[in-house]
């Protein structure tokens, strides 16, 4: 039997990416168009990577956006047709918007990163940001907290790539350089106000692992894990032993997608308290 929920009027979005099987994103997504009452539906496309210009082809003209995941973040920038300056600074995409057969990409990755912290109560502008890591998360998370002020030092295994990430990112304002240190992952020991593993140390099934030595997270004011699997990470699990906020990485991905339905659908997406019932009802689910 016909789904009746979907007619001609449906509004239709997608996440595209070449292995999908265990996201969460249409859950995530159709979850909150049914509480904002949003006539849409969000479906998962696996897309090899041979035919992802076509499939961006059928999306232009069928779809009225959509997200992209691993390992296209990158590799799609080339087919759009503009791409915001937060996107263009990060070097990828994870949002896509559809308008007149115009693409237009948006990461939103660090929009939902900043969102959870948020909503744990943890100021995010003016802030020293300790990040762990110098791959693309990294990148995305330095660019939020220098965008709001603040200063960030990269702890990264490789010090060479970590200045080189300093020098991209330096170009952002003209004090940039000032507000971005870097060191070597074993020194992340200086006190931050927040703390943010932006490495997969401490994912499934390496969950007994921790990315910095327990003692330095007593000097951080919150911790934040992009690791959500397991959602309770060692590096959480430390920091609330140690009275430290600690934040999980499911928020970063719910709220990266509520920001994605920001610029798909303005202000007809949920607002902000419904957006938090959902949450609550996903963790719920868990």
């Amino acid at each position: 039997m016909l789904d009746r929920r979907i007619g001609p009027a449906t509004r239709r979005f997608a996440v595209l990416g070449e292995s999908l099987l265990h996201t969460w994103s249409p859950y995530i997504h159709n979850s909150l168009f049914d509480a904002a009452g949003v006539d849409a539906v969000y479906l998962p496309i696996t897309v090899p990577g041979e035919k992802l210009a076509s499939a961006v082809d059928v999306f232009r003209s069928c779809f009225d956006g959509f997200n992209v995941t691993i390992p296209y973040k990158e590799r799609i920038m080339p087919l759009l047709d503009e791409i915001d300056e937060a996107a263009r600074t990060c070097g990828a995409v994870n949002t896509v918007k559809v308008c007149n057969g115009r693409l237009t990409g948006y990461i939103t990755d660090g929009l939902g990163m900043m969102r959870a912290l948020e909503e744990h109560g943890v100021a995010t502008r003016g802030v020293h940001a300790m990040i762990l890591g110098g791959g693309g998360a990294a990148r995305v998370a330095g660019y939020e907290f220098l965008a709001r002020g603040g200063r960030v030092t990269f702890a990264v295994r490789d010090v060479s790539k970590g200045r080189r990430l300093r020098g991209e990112l330096a170009q952002l304002q003209s004090d940039g350089a000032a507000r971005i240190g870097v060191c070597a992952l074993p020194d992340a020991d200086e006190r931050c106000d927040i703390l943010v593993n932006c490495t997969p140390v401490g994912m499934y099934p390496h969950a007994d692992a921790c990315p910095i030595a327990p003692d330095a997270i007593a000097r951080c004011g919150a911790v934040f894990d992009a690791v959500y699997n397991p959602r309770q990470t060692r590096l959480l699990a430390y920091a609330r032993e140690k009275g430290v906020t600690a934040v999980e990485g499911l928020g970063m991905l719910f709220y990266q997608a509520a920001e994605a339905q920001r610029i798909w659908l303005g202000g007809q997406m949920a607002s902000c308290a419904v957006q938090s019932e959902v949450y609550a009802q996903l963790l719920s689910s868990m």
